[in-house]
């Protein structure tokens, strides 16, 4: 649903700039469950003949939710200014999309605001029931995104074996980023004894893993769009949802080597510590 691209017969917040108030609308928290998806969404305006509307129950916040994967639609609605719901997750695959809008419970008769634009001005409007009063936005999070493994490596990288190549290959073309291994690299990294060894992490996270970290941040813009690359959505909601990101803008490449060492838990500093801790075991 592209409501910027309707026409309607009446002024609706959120819509060009027929009413002149703040508004917004957040999906951002999402809770992953065994069976299901919580979702809160919450809206805020300031605009008084609309709140007064809501009051006195002529209208309620209304949020739309559809999954085309699945062809799943399902609605819901609020007086208050959140809404907090499940969704099944055997019921939604790839992308989920939200539709946020105030609209009206019941006819509305000689309908105005006071914020209208003046183009507005000196006209009232009859409001059916239905009829869209607000419009918040719109916006989307991707089902096969494990939220609640974000922080794991797994959730947006795997090391996978490349039979036909020498050299390392880094594959962004994939659900994952893969580190393509050559094989006898690949067969060494399998071995519990490396791989299983909690200790190695850090020299990994530090070296494969950043540098492959890296390569794809730098191409990321190029990913975040397209379906079949989870990874840069998983990066995506972490950069868009995690507070340490909030003054890290992905866009100014300077600031990617930061993020990517925030991603992966500051490695340079846990491989520090870790050849300390394996030249004092060896010592012991």
């Amino acid at each position: 649903m592209n409501i910027n691209n309707i026409t309607f017969p009446h002024p609706i917040l959120g819509i060009s700039d027929s009413i002149d108030s703040q508004f917004e609308f957040s999906t951002l928290e999402i809770k992953s469950n065994a069976d299901f998806y919580e979702v809160t969404v919450r809206f805020s305006h300031d605009n008084y003949d609309l709140q007064n509307l809501i009051s006195s129950e002529k209208a309620e916040y209304y949020c739309e939710v559809t999954c085309t994967n699945t062809v799943f639609r399902q609605i819901f609605t609020n007086k208050n200014k959140s809404i907090t719901f499940k969704i099944p997750k055997k019921k939604v695959k790839g992308k989920v999309e939200f539709t946020c809008l105030l609209v009206a419970t019941e006819d509305i008769a000689n309908y105005s605001n006071a914020n209208v634009h003046p183009d507005y001005r000196g006209y009232t409007f009859d409001i059916d029931k239905g009829d869209i009063l607000a419009y918040f936005g719109e916006s989307s999070f991707n089902a096969n995104i494990q939220y609640e493994k974000l922080k794991a490596v797994s959730s947006f990288m795997e090391i996978v074996e490349n039979g036909s190549e020498t050299f390392t290959i880094i594959d962004l073309e994939k659900n994952k980023i893969e580190v393509q291994l050559p094989t006898d690299s690949y067969n060494l990294y399998c071995n519990d004894s490396i791989s299983q060894e909690e200790k190695f992490a850090p020299i990994f996270h530090s070296s494969i893993v950043l540098n492959a970290l890296l390569i794809a941040l730098y191409s990321f813009e190029k990913y975040t769009d397209n379906d079949d690359c989870t990874w840069a959505k998983t990066i995506k909601y972490r950069l868009q949802t995690d507070p340490q990101f909030k003054t890290l803008s992905i866009e100014d490449k300077e600031n990617i080597p930061e993020i990517a060492q925030r991603l992966l838990g500051n490695p340079f500093e846990r491989l520090i510590d870790g050849l300390n801790n394996l030249e004092i075991s060896t010592e012991e």
